[in-house]
């Protein structure tokens, strides 16, 4: 993977670059994709267990989400193909305190996406022992609950979307050994995003394809370790 990665560097300037772009990215992509799987399928659930300790010491409130949850309520187990862990918080609940409670527990922030200096909207994401942590903070109303999501637009710059769920209350289940809370309404939570969630879809990319949400125009800021 270092090879690649260089060869990505080196020909950044090179006016061979567009020729070779579809034949090293591809393969860069895959050998990423891959490392990260491996790492997450050796290290998935005891890294879900230490963030919600992390953040349970904390007292903040926090759930299963998008693709773990999906995992957990469809197949009783993390996705096999998944990367990262997905949890949800509350906006109201950001605070320094979990950058801090994470990063006792041997995370490392990765990056972090502010809307309105966090006021609006807000992603983070952490890492350890290969396995990234992403905690996506929602806004609660009267009739459900948004987040937002930040996927590419084009190399360095993202779109902003916001998602809007109908299902804003949660309930405990015990999942290997760990209590953990998901949303009352589990499967409504997943049907508003994935639609037909039953049939498993790997090339499914929620950033672009979550069917309750949709690109607004709010200007973001990132910030990166």
């Amino acid at each position: 993977m270092k090879i690649l990665q260089r060869l990505a560097q080196q020909t950044e300037s090179w006016w061979i670059k567009e020729k070779l772009k579809p034949f090293y990215l591809p393969m860069l992509h895959k050998i990423k994709y891959r490392a990260a799987n491996r790492s997450f399928l050796q290290e998935g659930e005891s890294v879900l267990h230490a963030a919600s300790k992390a953040l349970n010491e904390i007292k903040v409130f926090h759930w299963l989400e998008f693709g773990t949850l999906l995992g957990v309520v469809r197949d009783g187990k993390l996705i096999s193909h998944d990367t990262d862990i997905d949890f949800g918080v509350f906006l109201g609940d950001r605070s320094k305190d979990i950058q801090r409670a994470f990063e006792k527990a041997g995370f490392r922030l990765v990056h972090r996406l502010e809307i309105d200096n966090a006021n609006y909207g807000l992603e983070e994401s952490y890492e350890l022992n290969g396995v990234g942590v992403d905690l996506f903070y929602f806004t609660k109303t009267e009739k459900g609950m948004y987040c937002h999501l930040f996927p590419f637009e084009s190399k360095n710059n993202r779109l902003v979307r916001e998602l809007f769920t109908t299902v804003n209350e949660f309930r405990i289940i015990n999942w290997q050994g760990l209590d953990m809370h998901i949303p009352k309404e589990a499967e409504q939570r997943l049907r508003d995003t994935y639609g037909d969630f039953q049939t498993p879809d790997k090339n499914w990319h929620t950033p672009t394809q979550a069917l309750n949400s949709k690109t607004i125009e709010k200007p973001y800021k990132e910030v990166r370790t």
